[in-house]
């Protein structure tokens, strides 16, 4: 058996238990203990659950809405859908790529990764929406050819209908992809909420734990579905983001080609989910009591993180950047002058600032990362940072008039448009509703997963490490 020590240095005293034995700063929990404090998250707080749903369904009502009465006036102007392009490519980019923080480190087996793994992958479920807001976008989409012309695009000799259709094959399969890792990771806590519940919890957690007791054959099972789901997850989102970029952002402007730019949206969704990651573990922390679950360790690692992905988002950034800079030619200088200082450049540089420079400038520090609030306030600049990026690229793209789709390049860069009322009504709907879908999820299952923060009890044990405090932790593999 393999052994590794996690530091966590003098600070992990800070992390005071609010049950449990405390040694050398490290929590020691008991299984019955861990078993019912978390089950009873699912539980408690009812008053103030009842209240946040109504506020979040009156929100997705006012999306929907929005977003009907949007299409029943601008169904035939593309150049007003920027804002919504943009929400439904900040729902993508955030809500897909959290899950990807249940995937990587778990594959290269980390341990501070398992009270993150259910909090990350229920986000997989905000596909729902992001499904949702892009009908109308996708309706609306300028035809393949016109007049016998066909735009650019990536389907060669395809059907006029292709695109409509691949987009919403690839963005179901990463839901059931999504679907199917959170369903299998929780197969063990359900059971729990069948064997330690009442009422209509024990029986939805009797009906979907399927007969789970935790035989060998069965534990096996279920670590080779994880992963495989995983593996899948990541590789059907990278190819959802290239169709997403191809479709709605790089074939409605003319002589735009950039091979790095579907790359770089992928990357920003690691970069948006690791921040989404760091606030909702947060809000577990602050307003569940999980504080002895969702540690110091888990902010510094997601820290960590979220630092390397800033400095990846101004490298892809660049990468594309320099190409269009240097090369000089008439759609190169289209290209810069739509997105960069053009009529989004007031979304651009805050963008920018909030994407990479306060970032990269907050978390170098080491103070900053070594504590939860840090992290926690990093995530919220990077947040803000892509949504304003997303404005910055969908809003630039859709504004382009349709008629000017055939030409070789961009001749007249458009005016700045703002957005109007059924644009905050479906960019406030959109957010409400992918938050409700998260908390309804919560709510039948417990936002901490039971089984790992047991199994990462069995194989940690406090230890003393030069002058700080350690933890031991064995790999059983």
């Amino acid at each position: 058996m393999a052994t590794d020590s996690t530091v966590t240095g003098p600070a992990a005293g800070q992390e005071h238990a609010s049950h449990g034995e405390e040694i050398a700063g490290h929590v020691v929990l008991a299984p019955a203990d861990v078993k019912n404090t978390l089950v009873a998250t699912t539980e408690a707080g009812a008053n103030g659950f009842r209240r946040w749903v109504i506020v979040l369904s009156v929100l997705t009502v006012v999306g929907l809405l929005g977003l009907g009465l949007k299409f029943l006036q601008h169904s035939d102007d593309q150049t007003k859908w920027g804002y919504i392009a943009a929400v439904a490519a900040f729902l993508l980019t955030v809500g897909g790529g959290a899950p990807l923080v249940a995937v990587a480190p778990v594959l290269a087996k980390a341990n501070w990764v398992r009270p993150l793994t259910r909090l990350s992958a229920a986000f997989s479920l905000v596909g729902v929406v992001t499904m949702l807001v892009m009908i109308p976008l996708v309706a609306i989409l300028p035809p393949l050819v016109t007049e016998g012309a066909r735009r650019r695009s990536i389907w060669f000799e395809s059907p006029d209908w292709t695109p409509h259709i691949f987009i919403f094959m690839a963005m179901g399969t990463l839901l059931m992809a999504g679907i199917g890792l959170f369903y299998t990771s929780a197969l063990p806590d359900f059971a729990a909420m069948r064997d330690h519940s009442t009422g209509w919890r024990q029986r939805y957690g009797k009906m979907l734990a399927r007969g789970w007791v935790g035989t060998t054959v069965q534990w096996r099972t279920l670590r080779m579905r994880i992963g495989m789901f995983g593996t899948f997850y990541f590789l059907i989102l990278i190819y959802v983001h290239f169709l997403f970029t191809s479709d709605l952002a790089m074939g409605v402007v003319p002589g735009w080609r950039d091979a790095i730019f579907p790359m770089y949206h992928s990357m920003s969704s690691i970069q948006g989910g690791v921040a989404l990651t760091i606030i909702t573990a947060w809000a577990g922390r602050r307003y569940l009591g999980l504080q002895d679950y969702l540690r110091l360790d888990q902010f510094w690692s997601l820290g960590r993180l979220l630092f390397a992905s800033s400095l990846l988002w101004i490298y892809f950034f660049f990468s594309a950047f320099i190409v269009f800079w240097y090369g000089r030619t008439l759609g190169d200088i289209a290209w810069v002058d739509l997105f960069i200082r053009g009529p989004m450049i007031w979304a651009f540089i805050p963008g920018m600032f909030m994407s990479f420079l306060i970032p990269w400038w907050w978390l170098v520090w080491n103070r900053i990362r070594t504590s939860v609030n840090g992290p926690t306030i990093g995530a919220v600049i990077v947040l803000l940072g892509l949504l304003l990026d997303r404005m910055r690229i969908y809003v630039s793209a859709w504004s382009v008039p349709p008629e000017e789709i055939h030409d070789k390049y961009l001749k007249h860069i458009p005016e700045t448009i703002w957005p109007d009322v059924f644009d905050y009504m479906v960019i406030v709907g959109s957010l409400g509703a992918a938050a409700l879908v998260v908390m309804l999820v919560f709510r039948l299952v417990p936002i901490v997963s039971i089984w790992q923060t047991q199994e990462y009890q069995l194989l940690s044990k406090p230890v003393r490490y030069i002058r700080g405090h350690g933890v031991l932790v064995a790999k059983p593999d």
